[in-house]
């Protein structure tokens, strides 16, 4: 049997809180413990999760660019929009994903500023899809305990 990561994390996080952090006298060490313990079932939480999150967002942002792409006015944006929609999540690892998260995000940030300039209701309507997705975003990133 191969343990799973985030069962450990949360396994480790159990005995810092019930058995290491009462063992320990000073307030401050006691105080680090917790808080280690508190990172590592945000690491549980973020490790079975975060490969579904970011192929989530990253093909919402994908879609994003796909229905924006035909209203922006600057043609090097507008290209660069089209090839990301092309782009696909074929390597699965965090650290690919991440990757690939940073480019469609430096683009969005690119398209906002574009149509913040332009007028009309397709500009409007593209900044109110970027304004939902970065909701979303924020909703997928939260963590489940709630003082983070």
């Amino acid at each position: 049997m191969r343990p799973r990561v985030e069962q450990v994390c949360r396994a480790f996080a159990i005995e810092l809180v019930e058995r290491v952090v009462p063992a320990i006298g000073s307030a401050f060490q006691q105080g680090t413990a917790a808080m280690i313990a508190m990172m590592l079932l945000m690491v549980a939480d973020e490790w079975d999760r975060g490969a579904s999150r970011l192929v989530e967002e990253n093909a919402r942002l994908r879609e994003l660019f796909a229905a924006a792409a035909s209203h922006v006015k600057d043609p090097l944006l507008q290209r660069r929009l089209l090839e990301l929609v092309e782009t696909t999540d074929n390597d699965l690892r965090i650290a690919a994903l991440e990757v690939a998260n940073s480019k469609l995000r430096s683009a969005l940030i690119d398209l906002h500023a574009h149509v913040e300039l332009q007028s009309g209701p397709e500009a409007r309507g593209i900044e109110a899809s970027i304004w939902r997705e970065l909701m979303e975003s924020t909703k997928r990133r939260r963590l489940a305990l709630a003082q983070f």
